[in-house]
């Protein structure tokens, strides 16, 4: 007779560090029930304890050494299991690629290092659905199994709770959804949870988990249900009941897991008001993410390129700050108006550190003998899959204003040759004869580094100076890329946007503001759908031009609703194939949500959207789905294949139905509230201990103000699908922009790395983490097979023989045809690379030039 089967008793305490509280309770709740798993432990010998979240075991670290040094004890004993290994249990929907691997990476290293922990089974317990990238990033990582509870089953079928999850790249692992009970039991269920997985276990014929221990405000283990599992084992005869790990049982079914039926696409949906929920907070994680991975990078070419000291534990620091708040009740919006402040507060600290970084860089890359022009600009870019963008910034004209008369600036770069520019409206508002100064232009940046500028002031109104320069500079770009639109007379919204090949891509007005009706809780628990319009936003008057000029021009239309109202610009290129819209919103609506409409005339309309780690195609059903970043809608116009892409800054819930999507900006639903507790239930006056027929005076989300970006494009389906990730990181991190820092290296550029295709994106560039060599992590994003070219300036790098591109000709002093002189350029090491669709790679590049696609985490 065979092994018996096996029970596998995994004990664990759930622990949110921020949901109805804030941060500081949760860590002294870790404490606690950190402190209760150690004294339980040392009475019962057979319990094992298995926890995940570094965050929480930093806190122990930190405010209580003494029981840290217990842990460890017991995790070298096998008494207490490192389990999971993430820094936190964070969404899976929402945070971009690169935050979740972070949040592996960071928790990887801290368990390493303190425990020399490297658990095989990641599991995400409580996240509100499951990204169909996730299954790449996990098997890079060197994961074997994941383990979720959501969806449950009423929300999503699978084949089986043992199954093997297949993500959109093709990518399989093996996956448990947890079918006993929850992810935690309560005081009095113990009995309940251990029949039901005697009785799974016998008509399965194989092991099973079931997982214990009170759960969410922490808990663990307590002492009455070890004395009831202590009498369950004595009585049950037929299976074999274990105190266990997540590993174990996948050691223990890793054969049944090659014979398991497959799922394929992600795991969706559950809590659709998630997408929504405290919109800001979802806005900022997309700029903190965009700004660490832009700052990291540009940190990075200064190491690389000029030997400065990377910033290794500041950004680290800013890392943490950042993947904490994509903890799976704070960036999906459920948590207390409390705990928002807080998160706001960790994403303030994050950019102020990449800012901090960020700047320092530049000013390192900056750096040489050279003479520094009385007003220099310094642009720099880490998106270097779109390089070729809109740049504005604002600066001084003078030092002091200018006394009398007109004065206009114009843009050169070092070489002489002048850049259209165009001066608009700065954010203050003061009379001091346009001292200060917005300045926009478009041009082609380096894909990581640095473009150098000088501005210069001009006596009289800008105008038919320099007019031949600035027609002659134009034509460099590509002036039939603008896309040809109309706009609509009185409300100011465009009705019609055509591609390059003259196909209307509109059935109706662009982004028209819709109030629909949402009364569902902060989760939206058993809503699907939100499309019942309570009501329009009327426009304010006619639009008006405010900007206008060589660069764009920029168009203004105010809408109304109540006590709402929108302030929405549109900017038009005519040398850059997208519209962009900045909306300023005041929102006063409660329990109601703000949707724009995208309604277009495509045939046979499909829609695909950003996930983290691929893209996905959903459903025409008009339901509540999640997305990244950017979505389009593919289809035919007259026959002809066309496609509109929408670029967002945070955007993430959407429907879709007839062509026509609407996406969701504001939710306001009442903070941390849950459909069971009745908001229009009568209060209770405190004096009397009587009903008080007062309506009750609820916090409602996203009252206020909020200030959002879109970009659109439209165009041959193939080329918009490489062009919208790229235009999704220029929305997260526009190149930053720095006027008035001295230069020293008067030369047009110092670019660390280019990168073709265009669908190709920048994941992630930095030192490696042993400090020795360059690593870039990449990832194909249209869905193809792609053959791609990555250049790298290697400073140590010696080519053999000269070549012709070794020599360029460099500025050594502000613009002048006398000054020139030659040098040798870096060397650059061509990486060729071939990726398969949705492929994410990481490659090391050593100071000699040698490179290796290297493992995600490891990086070796």
């Amino acid at each position: 007779m065979g092994p018996k089967i096996t029970v596998h008793l995994i004990c664990t305490a759930h622990l949110d560090p921020v949901w109805q509280w804030r941060w500081e309770e949760g860590a002294s709740e870790a404490l606690a029930t950190f402190r209760n798993a150690v004294d339980i432990l040392s009475e019962h010998p057979g319990l094992i304890f298995c926890q995940n979240e570094a965050v929480l075991y930093q806190w122990v670290e930190r405010y209580d050494p003494a029981l840290f040094k217990s842990i460890r004890s017991l995790v070298r004993s096998g008494r207490w299991a490192i389990s999971g290994s993430w820094f936190i249990q964070p969404d899976v929907n929402l945070p971009g690629t690169e935050s979740l691997i972070r949040q592996i990476a960071e928790g990887r290293r801290y368990f390493t290092e303190k425990f020399g922990a490297v658990p095989r089974v990641a599991y995400n317990f409580d996240s509100f659905g499951h990204g169909g990238g996730l299954p790449q990033i996990l098997r890079l990582a060197g994961y074997k199994m994941y383990i979720h509870m959501r969806p449950q089953s009423h929300e999503l079928a699978l084949p089986a709770d043992l199954y093997r999850w297949r993500g959109a790249d093709g990518t399989e692992i093996s996956a448990y959804r947890i079918s006993i009970g929850l992810y935690h039991t309560e005081r009095d269920n113990i009995g309940e949870r251990l029949a039901a997985g005697v009785a799974l276990a016998l008509e399965l014929g194989r092991d099973v988990p079931v997982f214990w221990g009170l759960g969410n405000h922490g808990g663990g283990a307590t002492r009455e249900d070890l004395r009831r599992i202590d009498a369950f084992i004595k009585r049950e005869r037929r299976v074999r009941i274990v105190h266990s790990t997540p590993d174990a049982f996948f050691d223990a079914v890793r054969e049944a897991t090659k014979t398991a039926p497959v799922f394929e696409g992600d795991l969706q949906r559950c809590f659709t008001g998630c997408y929504t929920s405290l919109s800001q907070l979802k806005r900022q994680a997309v700029r903190s993410l965009g700004g660490l991975v832009q700052s990291e990078a540009l940190a990075a070419a200064a190491w690389w390129l000029a030997d400065h000291e990377f910033p290794a534990e500041k950004l680290r620091e800013a890392w943490r700050a950042h993947i904490f708040n994509d903890f799976h009740d704070i960036i999906t919006g459920s948590c207390v108006e409390p705990a928002e402040q807080d998160a706001l507060g960790h994403y303030g600290r994050a950019d102020d550190i990449a800012r901090g970084l960020r700047l320092g860089a530049v000013a390192v890359l900056n750096r040489g003998g050279a003479k520094s022009p009385p007003l220099p600009v310094t642009v720099a870019n880490a998106n270097p899959s779109l390089t070729r963008v809109p740049v504005e910034f604002e600066c001084m004209a003078d030092y002091r204003p200018f006394g009398t008369g007109k004065w206009h600036l114009r843009l050169f770069r070092p070489d002489g040759r002048a850049v259209t520019c165009q001066e608009e409206q700065p954010e203050a508002l003061l009379p001091f004869n346009d001292w200060r100064r917005r300045i926009s232009f478009v041009d082609d940046l380096p894909g990581i580094g640095v473009s150098r500028y000088e501005l210069r002031a001009f006596e009289g109104t800008a105008g038919k100076e320099g007019d031949k320069k600035k027609k002659k500079e134009r034509g460099k770009g590509n002036p039939s890329a603008a896309l040809t639109h109309g706009v609509r007379r009185m409300t100011g919204l465009v009705g019609s946007l055509k591609t390059l090949a003259g196909l209307e891509c509109l059935a109706g007005p662009l982004f028209e503001p819709l109030v629909i009706e949402d009364i569902a809780d902060s989760w939206g628990t058993e809503c699907w759908s939100y499309r019942k319009i309570a009501g329009r936003f009327k426009p304010e008057g006619r639009p008006r031009v405010i900007e206008s000029g060589p660069v764009r021009t920029i168009s203004r239309s105010v809408h109304s609703f109540r006590k709402s109202r929108i302030v929405m610009d549109r900017y038009s290129y005519p040398d850059w194939p997208v519209l962009e819209f900045r909306l300023r919103i005041t929102w006063d609506e409660e329990r109601r949500r703000l949707k724009l409409r995208i309604p277009t005339s495509l045939a046979a309309p499909s829609v695909i959207c950003e996930v983290p780690g691929a893209a996905l195609r959903r459903p025409s059903d008009g339901d509540e789905h999640v997305h990244g970043r950017w979505l389009l809608v593919e289809g035919r116009v007259k026959g002809r294949p066309a496609a509109l892409g929408v670029a967002t800054g945070g955007q993430h819930g959407f429907d879709f139905q007839d062509g026509e999507v609407r996406l969701s900006v504001l939710r306001s639903a009442a903070y941390c509230h849950e459909r069971g507790f009745d908001l229009n239930a009568a209060g209770e006056d405190t004096r009397t201990r009587t009903p008080d027929p007062r309506p009750r005076s609820w916090k409602f989300m996203d009252i206020g103000v909020h200030e959002i970006r879109l970009l659109v494009t439209a165009g041959d389906p193939e080329k918009v699908r490489a062009m919208v990730p790229g235009l999704a990181d220029y929305l997260a991190a526009p190149p930053a922009v720095y006027s008035h820092l001295p230069i020293g290296i008067w030369d047009n550029t110092r670019e660390l790395l280019t990168l073709t295709p265009a669908s190709i994106r920048l994941l992630a560039c930095k030192r490696s983490s042993a400090g020795e060599a360059l690593i870039v992590r990449l990832q194909e994003t249209a869905g193809k097979r792609m053959r791609v070219k990555l250049s790298i300036g290697v400073p140590g790098f010696r080519m053999h023989g000269p070549t012709a591109e070794e020599m360029i000709v460099e500025m050594a002093a502000p613009p002048s045809p006398r000054s020139r002189r030659r040098r040798k350029i870096l060397p650059r090491v061509q990486i060729p690379l071939a990726f398969k669709p949705f492929e994410i790679k990481t490659v090391r590049v050593e100071k000699d030039g040698r490179w290796s696609e290297v493992r995600m985490i490891e990086e070796n």
